[in-house]
């Protein structure tokens, strides 16, 4: 598990640090570095295996991932692991002033049994734009006979599901494609495959989640995936822009309980398919290390919400191996956790992103026992809760 998570020089994000727990949620303001937050992480995890240039998602070019766009400066991400033999693993990453380019400036790994060895960029180009970590598991080797030491972080990294559903893409028909197994789009194109696909490998997993799934809603009877035309998309683009090509595959279909009727994924609720979609996620065969989730209250009724983040609990609880962060806006969310769960970014005067653990703002901890978190946050709000001690006390006197 990440408990430490470092970045400078990264969007907004000038010299940010934040302690993560196994399930943890960012709030505050728009535009206060939340999703650069999780960019950061998604870009760190993909970085073990994926070309750099394509680890930093969507659509950029020279320096516009830098902070002010100064290309001069390097960005830094930095990640400490709890109960794990890797203790620390950073990327210096440098961008090109022009075009979609960045390489490595310096990478550097510590474990329990070593000093911190760091390494600066490779004499070869050939090697620049990819992790040592990348290159020694999957290409064809690093020069470097002394990076050895770099090879254990891909297990502790790779494989990050980064997901903002969007229910008009999660309803699509999917085509058969070889490289989306088990896996689907950041706003979720894919899920009827995924689904098909869960079905194919393991009926009993399949029916453990219809199961689940007819808690939440009993008027339904089954989940139906039927041969029909459908789409078919690049898979895991990093620009994160969904091309659709039509062909032949399998659509989304509900059964319902006392009609007997098919009610197209198309004309279900947003809430129907955005928990079919979590607990798609919850029953993979291999459940993401790190998953990484934008505003999950959207579309989604206050109750259907609790049931939503009870989902991703179990998740967590049930495959120990498994993170997970999101950002929302809902004091609703915020009521489900515990105050060491929960970061507060806000933005000072000049542009630099601030982050506060509300168990360390002296608003919260002195309301705790009368409010819940929620409540809290909406009648203090964000610059009150970011206050330090001090400057509580001074206003108070």
């Amino acid at each position: 598990m990440i408990e430490k998570l470092r970045v400078r020089n990264f969007k907004a994000l000038r010299d940010v640090e934040i302690e993560l727990t196994p399930i943890h949620v960012l709030i505050g303001p728009n535009d206060t570095g939340k999703t650069s937050i999780l960019d950061a992480l998604a870009a760190l995890c993909r970085s073990v295996d994926h070309e750099l240039a394509d680890a930093f998602l969507g659509s950029w070019k020279g320096a516009e991932l830098v902070w002010a766009g100064q290309n001069h400066l390097f960005v830094s991400i930095e990640a400490a692991f709890a109960n794990e033999p890797i203790l620390r693993y950073a990327i210096d990453i440098v961008f090109a002033a022009r075009d979609n380019q960045a390489k490595i400036k310096q990478e550097s790994v510590q474990t329990r049994h070593m000093s911190r060895r760091s390494n600066g960029p490779p004499s070869s180009d050939a090697f620049a734009g990819s992790t040592r970590v990348r290159y020694l598991a999957e290409g064809p080797g690093w020069p470097d006979p002394n990076s050895e030491e770099f090879r254990p972080v891909k297990g502790l990294l790779e494989g990050v599901h980064y997901y903002r559903w969007n229910p008009q893409f999660l309803a699509l028909p999917v085509a058969p494609d070889a490289k989306r197994q088990f896996r689907m789009e950041t706003n979720g194109f894919g899920l009827a495959l995924c689904l098909d696909e869960i079905l194919s490998d393991d009926r009993d997993r399949f029916n453990k989640l219809e199961k689940r799934f007819r808690e939440f809603f009993p008027l339904i009877d089954s989940i139906v995936l039927r041969q029909e035309s459908a789409y078919r998309a690049p898979v895991d683009n990093p620009k994160l822009v969904t091309i659709l090509q039509k062909t032949d595959g399998k659509g989304l279909y509900f059964k319902l309980k006392d009609s007997g009727q098919l009610v197209p994924a198309a004309q279900a609720s947003d809430g129907t398919l955005l928990v079919l979609a979590y607990l798609a996620v919850l029953y993979l065969p291999q459940p993401p290390r790190l998953l990484l989730v934008e505003e999950p209250e959207n579309g989604i009724h206050p109750k259907r919400l609790r049931d939503i983040l009870t989902v991703l609990r179990e998740l967590v609880k049930e495959q120990s191996h498994t993170q997970i962060v999101m950002t929302t806006h809902s004091p609703y969310v915020v009521d489900l956790f515990e105050p060491e769960e929960v970061t507060l970014c806000t933005k000072l005067d000049n542009g630099e992103v601030k982050t506060t653990r509300l168990s360390d703002s002296p608003a919260v901890r002195r309301q705790l026992e009368v409010f819940t978190l929620g409540e809290i946050w909406t009648s203090e709000g964000d610059e009150r809760i970011a206050e330090p001690e001090k400057s509580v006390e001074r206003k108070s006197e």
